[in-house]
């Protein structure tokens, strides 16, 4: 299979397999004060099949192996990532407090290629990321059907990125803490980023 970018035609290369395996749980306490309250907890786990293909782009020998020009054999490696949350929904004004958390290990990879996440896929982060957001919903009359809202939601995230190759599948994640700059010239990873970001949207 090719892929065709500003008419160059590129060889693509099968890297391996993953296996991906999930569990999850939520549930809500009624009555809590005015309103009441949800949480929920996620747990998966990536594992990587890389097949001793080289990338034509850097002799990577598949999934999770090496660095740029600096192969390696190739293994098999494990990946975890933990993702908890709450939210207060307060019921007089339709206003909704939340908090979500979220793990990654270093080999973790996941399945989210079309995440929204202005800075990256926050579930795809090998290290930690948290999460605070306040969602207002507008109390109008429904345009569609019962379940049409509009609401806005304001947020902030911070990430604490502890591993390189975040929601890469190419290249041997490395600890950030040990990197000096000079090992990677122009390319020093971040350690630390944050997004602050507003929305608003009807659902109709």
């Amino acid at each position: 299979m090719n892929n065709t970018a500003f008419g160059n035609t590129a060889p693509s290369v099968d890297l391996g397999d993953i296996d991906w395996y999930g569990a999850g749980a939520m549930s809500t306490l009624k009555d809590i004060g005015p309103g009441r309250l949800n949480f929920f907890g996620d747990f998966g786990v990536s594992i990587t099949h890389p097949n001793n293909n080289v990338s034509a782009n850097a002799g990577f020998q598949g999934l999770l192996t090496g660095g740029f020009f600096q192969p390696e054999a190739p293994s098999d490696k494990t990946g975890w990532a933990a993702y908890v949350g709450a939210r207060y929904d307060y019921t007089p004004t339709n206003t909704k407090l939340g908090f979500e958390y979220n793990h990654g290990s270093k080999n973790w990879i996941t399945f989210a290629p079309a995440a929204d996440d202005m800075w990256t896929s926050k579930l795809g982060t090998r290290g930690n990321v948290y999460e605070g957001y306040l969602i207002q919903e507008l109390n109008l009359k429904p345009i569609s059907s019962y379940l049409s809202k509009v609401f806005f939601r304001l947020g902030y995230q911070y990430y604490d990125f502890e591993y390189t190759g975040s929601n890469n599948w190419v290249g041997a994640p490395v600890k950030i803490a040990d990197i000096k700059q000079s090992d990677m010239l122009l390319l020093t990873p971040v350690k630390y980023a944050q997004d602050i970001y507003a929305t608003f949207e009807v659902h109709f």
